[in-house]
């Protein structure tokens, strides 16, 4: 009975579950990964105020809900989002949480992808890409913040993974799939447009790569001498990339100019080193043949659909459906020469490490055994993640929340790193490298709970950038509360009026105001609210002589860390050190925040002195 229970047991141990049954083992771990981090995703998601974006991307999903929204704009990205967390608010309710549930689930949704590349990546490298996607600081806070790049990255990655399961296996309904993600990707954020130009990047070094196979003797290639294809794919297409991109920026060459004149070099390459009769034959068109015409006539009708349907508001702005072609992409290259944040263009390479250090060092790993063991998902991803980190530092603007996307390739990477040193886990001269490891990983979980609970909305954390402060909010509540209590002594509601300059966050958190106005300097000396907020920027209290009876505070509105004004390397190296120990900055100095004034009436205030305390 003993011996029976043994093995009984045996059956359960998850050495002998995985020997005996290695996917379905696989899918329980990568669906215990996605349910925790649903879980972390979830836990003190209303805490954080809405940052600046937050607050416009549910202002406009409420104002579709409500049925006044106005259309596409580029300015404000696609609109696809914004029906998606309309349909929370109708669900589920108006609220700090729903406003983020879509970037929440689309987060869940990265980690739960690495399953599907499970054949090509391996069980190891599987579960490392989700965990990392899960529980990295950037990865974790990006996908609890309710702005676009987390459906972005989501969207971007399953297109991926539809491009790799076709070059694997085509099959007939893969380009229609990857049709509708394409169009999503397009009616979410312009980001789409460098994930095109990477996977056609990609799509020509691999000709480039099958060209150079091809022209080699057969006798060489298969004894090894002949020239490795993915030795010619690195300088044939990223390194001219990031020349390019180099000299574009040092001579502010135009965008599109830039970005043609290496489309155009990589195919002079291409057609260099093969015939164009050939290409038809090389193994990446063979592929795209085997699926009929009518499998890409109907790919194409699925794009075009889905494109209609979300840049016109379901076919109720038919003039908007050109506008989804145009204007997203014309919007993107006028902001390459404003620079919005400041950021210089080496942001990624001090902000994505001070938080992912592990994952750098696991992905170089990763890299090189890429390099020596070459497979189409690795070289994939290499090139993701070096052309994506090329890209967005080439692009003017630069903000935390655009690292996902250098981040999600990286995790890959960072899966073959990790099954790197599992093969030579029996090693003795492993073990320290484990225990190093371990540490790693220690700390980078307490960076990530420090970053994304404890200094969730602290201005000295790299992540955070145009938060709305904690006192804003108290204001907003401090004003309801009046206004219920006046309310309920007979009093009447108390009005608010609030600058047009100061229009965010106040838009989302005023929404449903009964009493509110908006007013600017013309209109600012009929201003008789009980609670009057203004920028001090925009002069509004001299036009408004009535305000010298009002008791008037400044509040911090956003506050920011902005290292740039000083210098990032000023801190090297203690600085940087004691700010990764305990988030204390170098140059105090830079320290600082958006303030607006709070101006109260004598009514309010007399209303104030009679409120009861809070229970």
């Amino acid at each position: 009975m003993t011996h029976g229970r043994g093995l009984g047991a045996a059956r359960w141990w998850t050495p002998e579950l995985w020997r005996r049954h290695p996917e379905r083992t696989l899918a329980v771990a990568v669906g215990v990964l996605a349910v925790a981090g649903l879980v972390v995703r979830l836990v003190e998601l209303a805490e954080r105020p809405l940052h600046h974006d937050e607050s416009l991307d549910a202002w406009f999903s409420w104002r579709f809900l409500e049925g006044t929204f106005e259309g596409y704009d580029p300015v404000y990205h696609g609109p696809l989002r914004f029906y998606l967390t309309a349909g929370f608010f109708w669900v589920f309710g108006e609220s700090p949480t729903t406003a983020r549930m879509v970037a929440v689930l689309a987060g869940v949704g990265l980690i739960i992808l690495p399953w599907f590349l499970r054949r090509s990546l391996g069980p190891v490298a599987t579960l490392t890409a989700a965990a990392v996607l899960a529980f990295s600081p950037i990865s974790l806070y990006m996908t609890r913040l309710g702005r676009e790049d987390s459906l972005t990255a989501f969207l971007i990655l399953a297109m991926m993974v539809v491009i790799v399961r076709f070059l694997d296996r085509p099959r007939l309904l893969l380009p229609a799939l990857f049709g509708f993600l394409l169009a999503a990707g397009f009616a979410v954020k312009e980001s789409t447009f460098i994930a095109v130009f990477i996977f056609g990047g990609f799509f020509l070094a691999l000709l480039i790569e099958q060209a150079v196979h091809q022209r080699a003797p057969t006798g060489e290639t298969e004894r090894g001498a002949g020239p490795p294809g993915w030795s010619w794919m690195l300088p044939l297409g990223l390194l001219p990339m990031g020349i390019a991109f180099g000299v574009s920026a040092y001579y502010d060459v135009e965008v599109f100019l830039t970005l043609g004149i290496y489309g155009v070099l990589m195919l002079e390459v291409l057609l260099l080193l093969a015939d164009p009769r050939t290409i038809w034959e090389l193994p990446v068109v063979r592929m795209a043949r085997r699926v009929p015409a009518w499998g890409w006539i109907l790919a194409a009708a699925v794009f075009l659909f889905f494109f209609a349907l979300w840049f016109t508001e379901f076919f109720t702005r038919p003039g908007s459906f050109l506008d989804g072609f145009t204007e997203g992409i014309t919007y993107w290259r006028g902001e390459q020469d404003t620079n919005r944040g400041g950021e210089p263009w080496h942001y990624y390479l001090y902000t994505i490490p001070a938080y992912e250090y592990l994952v750098c060092i696991l992905a170089a790993i990763g890299t090189v055994r890429v390099f020596l063991r070459p497979t189409l998902l690795g070289k994939f991803m290499v090139w993701s993640a070096v052309a994506s980190w090329l890209s967005y530092s080439w692009a003017s603007e630069r903000f935390p929340w655009l690292a996902l996307h250098i981040l999600v390739p990286m995790a890959f990477l960072a899966g073959y790193g990790v099954e790197v040193l599992w093969r030579a886990r029996r090693n003795v001269a492993m073990v320290p490298v484990w225990v190093v490891m371990a540490g790693l990983v220690a700390t980078t979980l307490f960076v990530s709970w420090r970053a994304n609970y404890v200094n969730q909305r602290d201005p000295r954390e790299l992540l955070t950038q145009v938060h709305t402060t904690d006192d804003y909010v108290g204001t907003v509540e401090r004003i309801e509360a009046l206004n219920r209590y006046s309310v309920s002594v007979g009093e009447g509601p108390v009005t608010v009026a609030v600058d047009t300059a100061m229009s965010v966050p106040n838009l989302w958190y005023l929404r449903d105001y009964p009493g509110l106005t908006w007013a600017n300097r013309d209109t600012a000396p009929q201003v008789t609210a009980d609670f009057v907020l203004h920028l001090p920027e925009s002069d509004f209290a001299s036009a408004a002589p009535q305000l010298a009876d009002y008791q008037t505070t400044r509040l911090p509105l956003r506050d920011w860390w902005a290292p740039q004004l000083d210098s990032y390397h000023t801190g090297w190296f203690s600085g940087w050190a004691q700010w990764m120990r305990n988030q204390e900055v170098w140059n105090p100095s830079t320290l600082g925040s958006t303030d607006f004034d709070l101006s109260i009436s004598p009514r309010a205030q007399t209303l104030e002195r009679q409120l009861p305390p809070p229970d």
